[in-house]
C-alpha cells in the first residue's frame, strides 16, 4: 500500500488534509446526484432525461474514481471505465433514436 512520504506530513486534527478533502469531495458528488435525479423524474422532455442519465453517470464515474483512490484499488477503475463507456453509446443511441427513430 501507498504510504505518504514523511516531509508531507499534514494533519489537522489527526486526519491529513487530503482525507479531508476527499471526503468533502465525495459528499460534495453525492449531492449533484439529486437535481440529475430530479430532472430525470420531472423532465419536460426526453431529451431533458437522456442529459440527466448521463450527468448521474459521469457524476458515479467520478465518485468511482475517487473511491478507487481512496482506498487504493484498481478495481473501480475498471467499473468506472466500463460504466463511462456503456452510458457514452447508450447516450448516443438514444440521441440517434431521437434524431431519426432508429437506432441502426
Amino acid at each position: 500500500m501507498w504510504q505518504y512520504p514523511k516531509t508531507r506530513k499534514i494533519c489537522l486534527g489527526g486526519f491529513r488534509m487530503s482525507s479531508i478533502l476527499l471526503s468533502f469531495a465525495l459528499t460534495f458528488m453525492a449531492f449533484t446526484l439529486v437535481p440529475c435525479i430530479y430532472r430525470l423524474i420531472k423532465g419536460p422532455t426526453l431529451s431533458d432525461r437522456v442529459v440527466a442519465l448521463d450527468a448521474m453517470a459521469m457524476v458515479i464515474v467520478v465518485i468511482l474514481g475517487v473511491y478507487s483512490y481512496v482506498r487504493d484499488s484498481v478495481f473501480f477503475m475498471d467499473v468506472a471505465l466500463v460504466l463511462a463507456i456503456i452510458a457514452f453509446v447508450g447516450t448516443i443511441a438514444i440521441a440517434k433514436y431521437i434524431d431519426k427513430g432508429v437506432v441502426f
